[in-house]
């Protein structure tokens, strides 16, 4: 009877111990499949980062009409040391350009820095290339910028957009609400309707800082018989 039952303990922890061995393999199985895995997804990420890396000075748009001068932006403080400031930018969108406000971002890995994204005239025709992250210094431009001129604070102002002619009288003007002037050297934009080949749009008012020897000039629609021209806002000397 005693070796029977010795029998059956030993049948029993050689069991146990079987299970116990085929667990951690298992185990074993499934950490080698969540480190594969793990590779897996690093190696696809580091083919994204190249293939930004790559295509990061490829032009996105390409089209006749100039943006408008670059807006000053009145940055609120940091949310820490670490975020770097991504500067606002035209965006073309629905056949007419759109602000893109600046904000804070954390870049992407340390030491990585942003490339702000640019409008370069290209054989009378402008180009966007996008801003990106960095792991060097910046990369400068494919087209050398504007002229400088004396009183312009990063070169000349660009041409003035295209005129608009329509058959459709613009909404009367809205009323707006003055934010606070970031300082005595900013004026006021009022908003205006704009046309952006469908409809009319409202660009709402911002500031802007006044430039030594340049006026601006506001726009305005003119009536014309039928028709309505649209005179886009320009700096002038």
């Amino acid at each position: 009877m005693k070796i029977a039952i010795t029998f059956a303990m030993s049948a029993f922890c050689v069991a146990v111990g079987l299970k116990a061995q085929a667990d951690e393999h298992h185990r074993e199985e499934r950490r080698e499949e969540r480190r594969d895995e793990h590779e897996r997804k690093e190696e696809h990420r580091e083919e994204r980062r190249e293939f930004r890396q790559e295509r990061r000075m490829e032009p996105t748009v390409r089209i006749r009409m100039a943006p408008p001068a670059p807006r000053v932006e009145v940055r609120v403080g940091a949310p820490s040391p670490r975020h770097a400031w991504v500067g606002g930018y035209w965006r073309w969108e629905g056949g007419r350009h759109i602000w893109i406000g600046g904000h804070w971002e954390l870049p992407p890995a340390p030491g990585q820095v942003w490339v702000e994204g640019r409008w370069v005239n290209e054989g009378g025709e402008w180009v966007f290339y996008p801003g990106y992250w960095s792991g060097g210094a910046p990369v400068p431009a494919p087209a050398p910028p504007p002229p400088a001129v004396e009183g312009w604070r990063g070169g000349a102002p660009p041409p003035p957009p295209a005129e608009v002619t329509i058959g459709m009288a613009p909404p009367p003007p809205r009323q707006e609400i003055m934010t606070p002037q970031p300082s005595p050297n900013h004026f006021w934009i009022r908003g205006d309707w704009a046309w952006n080949g469908r409809e009319y749009v409202w660009s709402p008012g911002h500031w802007e800082i006044r430039r030594e020897g340049w006026q601006w000039v506001p726009p305005h629609w003119e009536q014309h018989g039928n028709h309505w021209k649209w005179k886009p806002g320009h700096w002038r000397r």
